[in-house]
């Protein structure tokens, strides 16, 4: 069996450690091949380490594969961050299910929520004419709570998109956003020092100077900017003197800090709506012996091409090829998130990490 997880392991803990080992079941028949996000992640901010050293620690950790979820789709919101994630895992060719850890484990009931979305779009957009976010919104279509986590937010948009089976895993520990240092990522990230991660508090200067050279035609330009949002953001960024004074200013009951977090790191990066609708690659960022094997059959049998050496580079279509020089020069900007920046190309000379 050959699970698909969309994952982040910002960083790697010990919840993600249960879902592989619960997916594999202690079989060496089963194999995990994971799409993570690259160097920025969904909640709009920098992933505090680099997508390379956080590859090597999930196959260090029983991951078979790693596959990276370009920053175009991984700074999306959570519908758009899972059906990219999946299309990705599917256009592998080898993919048999997919798993995720969910604060739900019935997966008749996120099946079922999926699906009542999915019949109550008109409700759910009368509801946001109210002034409401787009979460609470979809909990009035629902009549459920059943999306009051995030976890679940995504198993939903997980189930929403996917033409192959799901399985859903019960989520350990003391939940998401708590105290717990061993499943939690928040909680391990609020110990981590400044000193030590990437973030983009290291860089603040360097975004707000770029946010304070655009205008509201320029923000309009980003993903989830409209209805005069862009107005309220340059507003903020006029006024602002640091990040959290951004976040907080343009914060309202319909507008998330998650959802205005992602315009900030998107408009920083120059991601705007024009970024391609279809993923043009996969591209691996590392495998051990058993991925080895599945990239052998993954090359006959994915849809998308396959990026596992630089010289694949010159087999993608012009699309793709833009959409790589665009991810390069991201991380260059993510490369100012250290304490002591980091040079630019630093991505074109890391090396696939083989375990």
């Amino acid at each position: 069996m050959n699970t698909g997880i969309i994952c982040e392991f910002n960083p790697f803990h010990s919840g993600h450690k249960y879902l592989i080992d619960t997916v594999k079941n202690g079989s060496d028949d089963n194999a995990v091949i994971c799409v993570m996000s690259g160097n920025f992640v969904q909640r709009g901010e920098f992933a505090v380490y680099d997508k390379f050293k956080r590859a090597k620690t999930a196959i260090e950790n029983g991951a078979d594969m790693i596959i990276e979820l370009p920053c175009v789709y991984s700074t999306l919101s959570a519908e758009g961050f899972a059906k990219y994630g999946v299309e990705i895992l599917e256009s592998t060719g080898i993919i048999d299910e997919i798993a995720f850890g969910a604060e739900c484990d019935d997966i008749k009931l996120l099946y079922d929520a999926a699906k009542k979305i999915e019949q109550n779009d008109r409700v759910v957009m009368e509801a946001l004419k109210s002034g409401i976010s787009y979460p609470a919104a979809r909990k009035i279509a629902l009549g459920s709570d059943i999306l009051d986590t995030p976890n679940n937010i995504l198993a939903v948009e997980y189930i929403r998109h996917s033409t192959i089976p799901c399985r859903a895993v019960r989520r350990i520990g003391k939940g998401h956003d708590t105290d717990d240092s061993l499943y939690s990522a928040s909680a391990i990230r609020k110990e981590l020092s400044l000193h030590d991660i990437c973030s983009m508090k290291n860089c603040e200067r360097a975004v707000m100077a770029k946010l304070r050279t655009m205008c509201a035609d320029d923000f309009l330009e980003i993903e989830d900017v409209s209805e005069g949002l862009e107005n309220r953001i340059i507003e903020a960024v006029r006024n602002a003197t640091s990040l959290d004074d951004i976040y907080d200013f343009i914060k309202t009951k319909r507008y998330t800090h998650a959802r205005i977090r992602r315009i900030i790191l998107r408009a920083y990066l120059s991601i705007t709506k024009n970024y391609p609708k279809c993923v043009p690659y996969i591209r691996i960022l590392g495998f051990n012996e058993k991925g080895r094997s599945l990239l052998t059959e993954m090359k006959k049998k994915a849809t998308l091409p396959v990026i596992s050496r630089y010289s694949d580079i010159d087999k993608l279509k012009n699309e793709g090829k833009k959409l790589l020089d665009f991810e390069y020069r991201c991380t260059d900007l993510y490369n100012l998130g250290y304490k002591n920046p980091l040079p630019c190309a630093t991505e074109q000379r890391s090396r696939i990490i083989v375990l």
